[in-house]
């Protein structure tokens, strides 16, 4: 799926980065890319922060400096329009901190414009209440290299570039080199500012632009920061061989590239570099306006599951045997580690319960995915929407005489064990169930948000949709496994039916 204007912006950006390299976006790639983002220019000249939204600076800060990378001139109509809105609303000073978290990696903002991310904090012991291990994992695989590159104080090293010394020209309201960055950091456009900077959390920021630069506490903090980024290129490389190379989502996807562009001395050849580099294509999509970055790698499960049961619940699973049988067997391939080929992986590696303390997993074997059984990360949902989907296959005729017949890969009851137990790991105290992990903060950690255009981003909450879709699972296995972990089923069904 598609609709975030930050997405796109963030790759070309990276891909500029990186030295612009043809396999990543070619010449016919890139004006898909701008036509894409002309599509979606408003009559204002801005670009909402999504497609649907009115204009921000969020979403016309990115997309300007997309358009710009992409070829258009700076003379181009449509870069005037918003040129003149950028101008109209503060210029790029007062944009969110996630798009001037990019203009600095491209060098057109100093990292003294952008409020500390520390690396370091990763060291914290696991049981401080404001461990990043207990962010929701979105946030959390965001922040990670967020961090690494903020600590690297990574800035694209074009020297020289043109763009570059044009667009530190453009951004802004006033001359480049007369702006007090440092006084820039708070500064937030109303538009831009959908969740407020909690009091808290911009004293902390206060604190860190002190803990960044006063002489006395540079020994320490260079020390532990130099600690902290080993562990978030460890911990980014975990990410990446459990899911791939894909990541779990765009923004992380792109941003770890990065990081392992730049851990490697900006050597576009190394082998990281170019594995993440093939997994691109998962997110971009080409349709009627253009050629755009989608929000997830596909809903491929998620959709197969509906469909597998809308076809058995209607009787028409029978009807359509090759349907029939074809969504099983996909639907068996994406039950994440399901198969000696995956556990063998490197993947699989990731599932001890040391690898998964010490790089803050949740057990993944046995759960179904959103997109791929590739993208390695169980949701609770797609986890009950795929069980129930396989089981309702199962009791088909077309697939119990495939499965005779041997032309079906037959799903061992432990399988679908696994999957429970991934169900009932993922119980919230409060009976609920979240998205891809249990609750592991406090309602508080909200005042801990740094970002400006997302709420309640902190952790993972307990949802109706994700607990109906693991009740009704549940239900439905006990109804067929009466006597697996049966006291653990039916305990997990009533607490869930009072949330």
């Amino acid at each position: 799926y598609g609709g975030p204007h930050f997405l796109l912006p963030g790759l070309v950006v990276v891909w500029h980065c990186m030295g612009r390299p043809h396999f990543i976006i070619d010449d016919r790639a890139r004006q898909a890319m701008a036509s894409y983002l002309k599509a979606h220019q408003q009559v204002d000249g801005g670009w909402g922060t999504h497609i649907e939204s009115p204009s921000t600076l969020f979403g016309t800060t990115m997309s300007y400096v997309a358009l710009r990378i992409l070829g258009l001139p700076k003379q181009d109509p449509n870069v005037v329009k918003a040129r003149t809105f950028l101008h109209q609303h503060g210029g790029a000073t007062h944009t969110s901190s996630w798009a001037k978290f990019y203009l600095c990696l491209l060098g057109v903002m100093p990292w003294t414009g952008h409020n500390s991310v520390p690396p370091e904090l990763w060291l914290l012991p696991d049981w401080v209440p404001f461990h990043p291990g207990r962010m929701w994992c979105h946030a959390r695989m965001v922040y990670l290299p967020m961090g690494y590159l903020y600590g690297s104080k990574c800035v694209y090293g074009g020297t020289g570039d043109r763009l570059i010394l044009d667009l530190r020209e453009e951004l802004y309201t006033e001359p480049y080199d007369s702006i007090e960055w440092s006084k820039t950091r708070h500064l937030i456009a109303p538009m831009d500012n959908y969740s407020p900077i909690p009091p808290l959390m911009a004293f902390l920021q206060n604190f860190l632009a002190l803990y960044e630069t006063w002489w006395p506490l540079q020994p320490l903090k260079n020390a532990v920061r130099r600690a902290g980024l080993r562990f978030c290129l460890q911990y980014m490389q975990s990410e990446d061989l459990q899911t791939n190379y894909i990541d779990i989502g765009p923004v992380n996807k792109v941003l770890n590239m990065m990081c392992a562009y730049h851990a490697c001395n900006n050597n576009i050849d190394d082998p990281d570099v170019l594995r993440h580099a093939a997994r691109i294509p998962d997110y971009l999509w080409l349709a009627e306006d253009g050629l755009k970055m989608q929000g997830y790698n596909g809903s491929q499960c998620w959709d197969t599951s509906f469909l597998a049961q809308a076809a058995c619940e209607t009787g028409l699973a029978d009807l359509f045997p090759d349907l029939a049988g074809g969504t099983y067997a996909y639907l068996e391939r994406t039950q994440i580690l399901s198969s000696d080929a995956a556990e063998a992986s490197p993947a699989g590696a990731f599932e001890t319960e040391e690898n998964r303390q010490r790089y803050y997993r949740h057990v993944s074997k046995g759960g179904w995915p959103f997109s791929t059984s590739a993208h390695g990360w169980p949701i609770s949902d797609c986890t009950g929407e795929g069980l129930k989907a396989v089981m309702c296959l199962m009791d088909t005729r077309c697939v119990k005489e495939r499965l005779e017949r041997r032309t079906l890969t037959t799903m061992a009851e432990e399988r679908l064990y696994q999957a429970v137990n991934v169900i009932l790991t993922l119980q919230n105290e409060d009976g609920g169930w979240a998205t891809y992990e249990n609750n592991r903060g406090f309602g508080w950690y909200e005042q801990l948000n740094p970002s400006e255009v997302f709420g309640d981003i902190m952790i993972d909450y307990s949802y109706v949709e994700c607990s109906m879709a693991s009740l009704s699972a549940l239900s439905e296995f006990k109804h067929k496994f009466p006597h697996h972990r049966s006291l653990e089923v039916d305990r997990a069904i009533y607490r869930g039916r009072q949330f």
